[in-house]
């Protein structure tokens, strides 16, 4: 019970700070709309924290959904799930303070803009700096103790599934089994979340070096390419978290297995390296990079996309197909979560081609894709995941009604809202702008109605997990 309690902690405190986000982001919508006013200072502070909220409110989810599954096949201390969660609280209360004190460097921080001619007062910079470096060592402490516990479990080999993969008759002869799918997400999640931890923490310290003493001088494009490979793994590792539920919810919910084979294990290889390398696509404008790492992160872009789409994609739509499955809510969520995954995806890499770069990347282009992937990916596999269990536990499922009701808002309000970012992204709107130029203002205007509609279904939704959540426990025999 211990480790249930573990993950609802986590998941909880991520759709909380979700919600809190996504009331920050209809607000900037409307703002650029005109049908709010309120100075640039406070926009950008808001975009700051909704940036920076938004991606530490889905690890939180994702991070409780992968501790409990790997508390079922090995040992995990609490107590060291309780100290990382508190690492994260108080990095949000920290972020929460600076941008009380109007400090609107975004969430990327990009030295210098910290420092030059910055409008707000020092010690927000540095209460900011302080609440990201709190948030890396609560994600640290984490991917620490998983990595070891499931190294611990199957050995480094076993782990990796090398025997499984080169010595698979032998393998299998002996009566063993590889890790299961949700395993190989929770070791991908937690090798790459490390290394780019570790760089997250060099660039966040170097920076509160620097706000302690501002004779010292950083070499930008050092801190570009440190900044991205963190915040750019991080947020794509928040997929990687919520995936691991849809391995374990979609079987219970089609009453079939999601094994793992050795196309499973080879995708997730590649993965744990593309992952690394795909943030190279954000410095394409930096003509200062070395241009070989330019194109490295164009092929990386591309091949992250194959372990997706071939393998977990397609393994399960072929899980669904003819299953006979009961289409409950979460079913509903984490089916559809696959889809938002692949349409933001395909987004991402589009971005990621050079030529279309060039006209995309400052756009609201991509905000478009990491909205996609977030809002119709990882909510929706957190949302799966949460009510997987709900209907597990309770023995019930939600109305039709309620069913249709929370999938037309969520779907139907988050196709209006995310292909207003797309339209006006392929029109040229900016990112990162609190007054935008035509066609920006209309077209946030629909957005904005959109995200509205998302967040009156996500209310609906949570207040049915909670009348889910106070039913009888299912008996069992």
């Amino acid at each position: 019970m211990s480790a249930q309690r573990i993950m609802w902690l986590y998941i909880l405190t991520g759709l909380a700070i979700l919600v809190l986000m996504m009331l920050l982001g209809i607000t900037m919508r409307m703002e650029q709309a005109g049908w709010l006013s309120y100075d640039a200072t406070a926009f950008y502070s808001l975009l700051t924290l909704h940036g920076v909220g938004m991606l530490t409110a889905v690890a939180l989810a994702g991070l409780g959904t992968l501790w409990y599954l790997v508390s079922r096949e090995t040992v995990l201390d609490a107590r060291i799930a309780y100290l990382a969660y508190a690492f994260f609280i108080a990095g949000v209360l920290c972020v929460i303070a600076s941008v009380l004190g109007h400090f609107g460097a975004l969430w990327t921080m990009l030295y210098p803009l910290p420092f030059v001619e910055a409008s707000w007062p020092g010690w927000a910079t540095g209460t900011y700096l302080i609440g990201n470096l709190l948030v890396m060592i609560g994600f640290t402490l984490w991917c620490v103790q998983i990595l070891a516990a499931l190294l611990q479990r199957y050995g480094i080999s076993g782990m990796l599934g090398v025997e499984y993969i080169f010595r698979g008759r032998t393998f299998e002869a002996a009566g063993r089994r590889p890790p299961p799918p949700q395993m190989f997400a929770a070791l991908i999640v937690s090798i790459d979340g490390f290394l780019a931890s570790i760089a997250g923490m060099a660039i966040v310290i170097a920076l509160i070096v620097r706000w302690a003493d501002a004779s010292v001088e950083l070499d930008p494009l050092w801190a570009k390419n440190l900044t991205y490979f963190f915040g750019h793994s991080f947020a794509n590792l928040t997929m990687y978290m919520a995936v691991a539920g849809v391995y374990v919810g979609l079987p219970l919910c089609t009453k079939r297995e999601y094994h793992t084979s050795r196309p499973l294990v080879i995708a997730w290889w590649g993965t744990l390296t593309f992952v690394i390398f795909a943030y190279f696509h954000h410095l394409y404008m930096d003509f200062v990079q070395p241009q070989g790492v330019q194109f490295v992160g164009e092929i990386a872009s591309y091949l992250a996309a194959i372990p997706v789409v071939v393998v977990t994609v397609y393994g399960g739509v072929l899980l669904v197909h003819r299953s006979g499955m009961r289409w409950s809510m979460g079913a509903m969520f984490l089916y559809a979560g696959m889809i938002g995954w692949v349409v933001g995806g395909t987004g991402a890499v589009l971005d990621a081609t050079i030529p279309f770069n060039f006209d995309l990347h400052n756009t609201l282009w991509v905000p478009a894709h990491f909205h996609t992937y977030l809002l119709e990916g990882v909510v929706a596999f957190t949302l799966g995941w949460a009510f997987v269990n709900l209907e597990q536990r309770s023995g019930a499922v939600s109305p039709s009604l309620i069913r249709w009701v929370t999938g037309t808002c969520i779907f139907g309000g988050g196709a209006l809202f995310l292909l207003s970012f797309y339209l006006a992204g392929s029109s040229g709107v900016p990112r990162r702008v609190a007054i935008e130029p035509p066609p920006g203002p209309a077209i946030a205007a629909v957005a904005s109605i959109g995200a509205i509609v998302v967040l009156i279904g996500l209310l609906i939704c949570l207040a049915e997990g909670v009348r889910l959540a106070r039913l009888p426990r299912k008996e069992t025999a």
